[in-house]
C-alpha cells in the first residue's frame, strides 16, 4: 500500500518538473521522504503547551523550557497547576497565562483527536482561535502535527517564507495553492530541512 508520505513525494516532485522549480526538485530528489508521524500518546493540551512555548523562542530554547515544564507537571501530579508554577520553568508571565487558560479550557481537555479531525477548518478555527495564545500560526502547527493534515500551508512562518523565496522563487501563496496542494504540508516539511541545508 502506498503510504501518505510516498504519494506527497512523487506529487511534488512531478509538480517540480512541470512548474520548473529546479532547485527545490534538486533538493527533494537528494534527500529522505519526509512523513508527518502522529503521536497518539500526546494530549491537545500539552501540544498546544509545546506549542505555545516555542513561539519566538529558538528550537533549543524551546526544548529546555518545556523539559522544565514537564518536571513541574511531574511534580504537581495529581494537583492543578499555578501561574507562578508555570512561571517557574521559565516560561514568562504572558505564556504562563495562556497555558494556564489551555490547562483550564472544557474544550481542550475534553476533546479526543479522533473528535478533533471530524471538525471543518471553520469549526477549528472558531474554536481554537478564541482561546488566548492560540493564534494563526499555533493553529496551523496543530492541524500539520496534531491533527496530521496533509494540506496545511503556513503563510506567516518566517521559515517557510525564507525557504520559499529560494526554493519557490517569485510564488504568491494562491500559487502555491494551485500547483501544491493537496500536499502543502508535506512541501513545508521540504521547506524547513530545505532551509536548513543554506
Amino acid at each position: 500500500m502506498v503510504s501518505e508520505a510516498d504519494k506527497a513525494y512523487e506529487f511534488i516532485l512531478k509538480q517540480s518538473i512541470k512548474y520548473n522549480h529546479s532547485k527545490l526538485h534538486r533538493f527533494i530528489s537528494s534527500h529522505e521522504k519526509v512523513s508527518l508521524n502522529q503521536n497518539k500518546n500526546q494530549t491537545l493540551s500539552l501540544f498546544l503547551i509545546k506549542t505555545v512555548i516555542s513561539q519566538q523562542v529558538s528550537t533549543s530554547a524551546a526544548k529546555t523550557i518545556w523539559n522544565r515544564f514537564e518536571k513541574v507537571l511531574e511534580s504537581k501530579k495529581g494537583k492543578k497547576l499555578t501561574k507562578k508554577d508555570i512561571a517557574s520553568a521559565g516560561i514568562s508571565n504572558q505564556k504562563s497565562e495562556y497555558i494556564l487558560g489551555i490547562l483550564n479550557n472544557n474544550f481542550i481537555q475534553s476533546t479526543s483527536l479522533d473528535e478533533l479531525k471530524e471538525y471543518s477548518l471553520e469549526d477549528l478555527n472558531r474554536m481554537l482561535l478564541a482561546i488566548k495564545g492560540i493564534g494563526p500560526w499555533t493553529l496551523g502547527i496543530t492541524r500539520m502535527f496534531y491533527i496530521c493534515e496533509s494540506d496545511v500551508w503556513l503563510e506567516g512562518d518566517l521559515g517557510i517564507k525564507k525557504a520559499s523565496e529560494i526554493f519557490l522563487q517569485e510564488l504568491d501563496n494562491d500559487d502555491i495553492r494551485n500547483i501544491y496542494s493537496p500536499y502543502r504540508t508535506f512541501l513545508s516539511l521540504y521547506l524547513w530541512r530545505g532551509l536548513d541545508s543554506f
